[in-house]
């Protein structure tokens, strides 16, 4: 199948030897009895990227909410199935909920900066976990903004409100907060959506150095964006009754070369979405 994707020269279409960070077997969502998501079985290697796609409503936020839990926090929201990191449960009574938040760590569609200075922000999440010491928050919060790519942009400003920052800042910021509690996956949640082309490149860029070190798995509309930046990609789908499927998932060359089902081929060329 012939595109006008730009598929990502450094994507690494072999993964098989790779350990598994995250996966999810016959998992299904409910809110109340309204059935978001049905039976995802899905692999997701160690230090890679996963990109989600698939049309509005297909359950693809919902899915990524349920690698820290953050469908617990809505009234009537429960799992069937299993979820796992390293091959342990995420769900279940001896589960710590704050420590599996450390270990995978989110950022939003929009940049959610708090009304608090630049410091202060990357500062946040140490503290919560009783790192108060000046010198450790110091090389924390230098170390983390130089992951983001923002430490030569902000360092001689970090005492000013991260409001002020640009929106590709803040976002850069963001992933610096989520990098200073020091986790091993990152959740992105159409993390460029508010975004303007040359901010979205450079937070692009970021992802592929970040995925060196860590795990990312990241749900985007833009099919440009999925085929630059991600390893491996996975299509949903609605079903007639409105419950969010997987279609099928695989290397992002695969999937957008050759996909096996066709309406993943009619989704990546816009036939629908």
């Amino acid at each position: 199948m012939k595109t006008g994707f730009v598929l990502n020269e450094n994507v690494r279409t072999e993964l098989s030897g790779e350990k598994i960070k995250l996966r999810t077997e016959n998992t299904s969502l409910y809110y109340g009895k309204f059935r978001a998501l049905r039976n995802i079985t899905l692999s997701i290697k160690e230090r890679s990227i996963m990109a989600i796609i698939g049309p509005s409503g297909c359950g693809k936020s919902s899915f990524l909410r349920i690698f820290n839990r953050m469908n617990d926090l809505i009234p009537g929201a429960r799992v069937e199935g299993k979820i796992e990191i390293d091959g342990n449960p995420i769900y279940g009574p001896a589960v710590d909920v704050v420590a599996l938040r450390k270990k995978i760590g989110m950022v939003f569609q929009k940049p959610n900066p708090f009304q608090m200075s630049i410091y202060d922000n990357i500062a946040f999440g140490p503290r919560q976990h009783g790192i108060f010491s000046k010198n450790d928050l110091d090389r924390i919060i230098e170390t983390s903004l130089q992951q983001s790519a923002l430490w030569e942009e902000v360092k001689d400003k970090l005492g000013q409100p991260a409001m002020g920052l640009s929106g590709g800042q803040q976002q850069r910021m963001c992933i610096a907060r989520v990098l200073a509690v020091e986790p091993e996956v990152i959740l992105m949640d159409e993390p460029c959506s508010a975004l303007d082309p040359a901010a979205t490149l450079r937070v692009e860029d970021l992802m592929r150095i970040l995925a060196e070190q860590y795990t990312i798995v990241i749900v985007t509309h833009n099919m440009q964006q999925a085929a630059r930046v991600s390893d491996m990609a996975a299509f949903f789908m609605m079903a007639s009754d409105r419950a969010g499927e997987l279609v099928e998932s695989g290397a992002t060359t695969q999937i957008f070369t050759n996909p096996k089902d066709k309406r993943t081929e009619d989704y990546i060329t816009g036939c629908f979405g």
